[in-house]
């Protein structure tokens, strides 16, 4: 069984992943080590909702879904171990390629794979053999470490720590399946944030989600791309609809006010529980001890002695952190500030000035 399961939330491209690995270094947590699409939508597809979105309210948590989903978590955790090395990565790729599995969708610098795995480089969403979307969003994640729960540790409850993309939508569905959970919401600033999505959306191997009911026409990327008019990138916002024939810049900003959005309203209505905490990107790098203090307490974890370093976790990344990534996506970014700005002064974002770190 999970008890008061710590879920992390944020719009993709926010930095949950490194939030999330900060809270790995609890010895109370466990984990499932990667993304939760495939778990979660193996009960929860958007096809199931004719396409409607990723979201999911509490009349969703049926009582048999409730158990579906909380076994698949259980089956799933493992205790954090130790982060692989890029050597440890390579090292597996070889024998995953020897298995005829493509290195390249994995997540490892493209140089290092370059020079261990040489060759054309393959582009375009990984598939099943029938051509249909894989349970996992790439790029793949490298699996935890450590030991599984044993059946008494099971019995007594897990501390479970998750984050998905998707939660941004599913807060009423988590409330209802745990109503013990704690959250971690995550926000970013929306120029690094947007020109991180864009990055994603024109990633020729990453970030595919859903091989879609609908062609697209997004300028961009739709005309870009020979997969550009059937593949959605990441989540799937509510309204994605009415956005299949936008540039991409708006579809990014668009996705990033639907999340934060979505983010705001489930913090509101956390509030008084005391259950949840709403850190921001950029403080998680500029004082990781300070933030860690906060989320722990929240969270009701015991203080470790890896929260009390400056040091961050390594997490995956396509190029290396730099505060002015964002500028090399500048004019399509300040083109679409316009339809985030309102929102950007709510979560603490008034100016949109200042460096911002990117990961």
């Amino acid at each position: 069984m999970l008890t008061k399961p710590i879920f992390v939330v944020g719009h993709p491209r926010s930095g949950t992943s490194l939030v999330r690995g900060l809270l790995e270094r609890s010895d109370q947590i466990w984990t499932i080590g990667r993304e939760g699409k495939p778990i979660w939508e193996r009960h929860l597809h958007p096809r199931h909702k004719d396409w409607h979105s990723n979201a999911l309210d509490a009349g969703d948590a049926t009582p048999e879904l409730a158990r579906a989903v909380t076994a698949d978590l259980v089956a799933a955790c493992q205790r954090p171990g130790a982060e692989w090395t890029v050597a440890d990565k390579i090292h597996f790729l070889r024998f995953m390629r020897a298995q005829g599995i493509q290195p390249y969708y994995y997540d490892v610098p493209l140089d290092m794979l370059r020079e261990h795995f040489p060759g054309p480089l393959p582009e375009g969403p990984p598939t099943t053999a029938e051509g249909g979307e894989l349970e996992e969003i790439t790029p793949f994640c490298f699996p935890p470490r450590g030991p599984r729960p044993s059946p008494g540790e099971i019995a007594d409850g897990l501390r479970l720590v998750e984050k998905s993309i998707q939660s941004c939508f599913r807060i009423p569905f988590l409330r209802a399946v745990f109503p013990d959970a704690k959250y971690v919401f995550v926000v970013r600033d929306p120029r690094a944030s947007i020109a991180s999505l864009i990055e994603a959306w024109l990633h020729p191997r990453m970030f595919f989600s859903y091989r879609m009911p609908v062609p697209l026409h997004i300028k961009g990327y739709s005309d870009t791309f020979r997969w550009g008019q059937h593949w959605w990138n990441l989540s799937l916002p509510p309204g994605w609809q009415e956005w299949t024939c936008l540039p991409l810049e708006e579809v990014c900003a668009l996705s990033w006010r639907s999340h934060n959005e979505a983010i705001l309203r489930a913090y509101a209505d956390l509030a008084d529980t005391g259950d949840a905490v709403l850190i921001r990107y950029e403080d998680v790098w500029a004082d990781p001890v300070q933030t860690m203090k906060i989320t722990a307490s929240m969270a009701e974890l015991r203080w470790t002695q890896a929260w009390g370093s400056s040091d961050l976790p390594v997490v995956m990344t396509q190029t290396p952190p730099n505060p002015d990534k964002w500028r090399q996506h500048e004019r399509h970014v300040n083109s679409v500030l316009h339809l985030v700005s309102d929102l950007a002064m709510d979560l603490g974002y008034p100016t949109l000035s200042g460096s911002q770190h990117s990961y």
